[in-house]
């Protein structure tokens, strides 16, 4: 049988796009180094030692801050966040990895319109592929009807030369208002996002609202990606008001915190640095809540290695209620080795707990929008911010507890009987490990 020449076309594309798809998903291009060796003692984190070195190694500076509002589940976030939009005065500025139509999503845009048509300027960026599914189109059609502005983080395409450049994701959160108050954390505009965790369709998460230097900081991370995809770059007071980087009200009670804005790079890797510079300064306690946790082997090994010299190790993380159950079960694969090691690993019971915190001797905290996982250290833009306050870790360390208090504690014996069909589902989900 003869076939045409657009027919022998046509072939040729699928097979260089199959081809294309395997190399990405299973080969990912500057995946950088395996394993990270350390030269030199890191200090503790109570010790003087500590600011100056996570500084040096990362190059980025220590400031002072304002004091951190902790919200609890989606409503407390959604009544603060729509009582902010409604007191703005010039600008409004929103990213989140997912969007879609719903009722968080029908309110946050009523609250919007509302400022258009007072004059306030207000764009929204969203994910691509974080997106994909039941996006709010009408909304943003009026949205923009009335003069909003929309950015969208690359597309979704999986063509051959756009396949590369796609897997790259933007998971920043960052709420802005008036460049004057901003909001960080794990939560996006979804429906998954309402309530107050009290049901398996309620995500349980944190989002953080704070104002002066760090809101600053949050709209910065904005700026520099809506930049990028939309090619507007904007300044003046209506976005960065007049000391709003340098003012510290009499509330602020000494908090210094680091920012880190993250973007894939094999080149540089802070994130990861971040993350396992923190945990090897843990003394005493080390208490870390992730949704999707995926160690690689240098912070698997510095996990061991904090438990095995006495430090309080303790991983909590979701159960079956996972919104992925293939990084689920990918995550699984760690669990008998860092056991064995004296890591404590409780899963969390009623609903899927979306929150994100690294927690280090009462006094570190690490908030924000990046997971323990490959995407997150390699492939994801992320907002994380490091907190050095003991009122602040003092809280969160109480709601790691009460947390802690709703789930259960995996023991080895118990996890070493799980049965033949568990291993294959683990088995076969960590094949695709690079892409969690």
């Amino acid at each position: 049988m003869q076939y045409t020449w657009w027919e022998i076309v046509i072939f040729v594309i699928g097979c260089v796009s199959f081809v294309s798809l395997l190399v990405v998903l299973f080969f990912p291009i500057g995946k950088g180094p395996s394993k990270f060796t350390y030269t030199g003692k890191i200090p503790g984190v109570g010790s003087a030692d500590f600011a100056p070195m996570l500084s040096q190694v990362l190059t980025l500076p220590w400031r002072d801050g304002n004091n951190i509002e902790i919200l609890k589940n989606g409503d407390a976030f959604l009544k603060s966040l729509l009582s902010d939009i409604d007191n703005a005065k010039s600008s409004i500025n929103i990213m989140v990895y997912i969007l879609t139509e719903g009722k968080m999503s029908d309110q946050i845009f009523e609250h919007l319109d509302q400022k258009l048509k007072d004059g306030v300027q207000v764009r929204i960026m969203y994910d691509s592929y974080g997106s994909k599914f039941h996006r709010p189109k009408d909304q943003l059609k009026a949205f923009e009807d009335l003069g909003g502005k929309v950015g969208v983080f690359h597309s979704f395409t999986i063509t051959p030369w756009q396949l590369l450049k796609n897997q790259l994701r933007d998971h920043r959160k960052a709420f802005i208002i008036d460049g004057k108050i901003g909001y960080v954390g794990g939560m996006s505009i979804d429906d998954h996002w309402l309530g107050n965790a009290t049901n398996p369709k309620e995500y349980h998460d944190f989002m953080f609202r704070t104002e002066g230097p760090m809101a600053a900081d949050i709209q910065g991370t904005f700026a520099e990606l809506w930049s990028s995809m939309t090619a507007e770059i904007f300044s003046g007071s209506d976005f960065y008001p007049p000391n709003a980087s340098n003012s510290i009200s009499a509330k602020a009670g000494g908090l210094k915190y680091m920012a880190l804005t993250s973007t894939p790079s094999a080149d540089s890797l802070a994130l990861q640095k971040f993350f396992l510079l923190s945990i090897l300064s843990a003394q005493h306690k080390l208490h870390i809540t992730s949704p999707y946790f995926i160690p690689d082997p240098s912070l698997k090994d510095a996990l061991i290695q904090k438990a095995k010299e006495g430090v309080d190790v303790e991983i909590l993380v979701p159960n079956k209620l996972n919104d992925s159950k293939s990084v689920y079960y990918s995550s699984h694969a760690s669990y008998k080795e860092l056991l064995e090691g004296g890591v404590k690993i409780f899963e969390y019971q009623p609903t899927f707990n979306h929150s994100k915190t690294l927690l280090v001797d009462g006094v570190w905290s690490i908030i924000g929008s990046s997971n323990l996982d490959n995407r997150s250290r390699k492939l994801n833009e992320e907002n994380v911010y490091g907190i050095y306050d003991k009122g602040f870790n003092a809280e969160l360390e109480k709601i790691f507890e009460e947390d802690k208090g709703k789930a259960k504690e995996i023991e080895l014996p118990e996890w070493n009987r799980r049965g033949i069909w568990q291993h294959i589902l683990e088995n076969v989900a960590q094949q695709f490990v690079v892409q969690y």
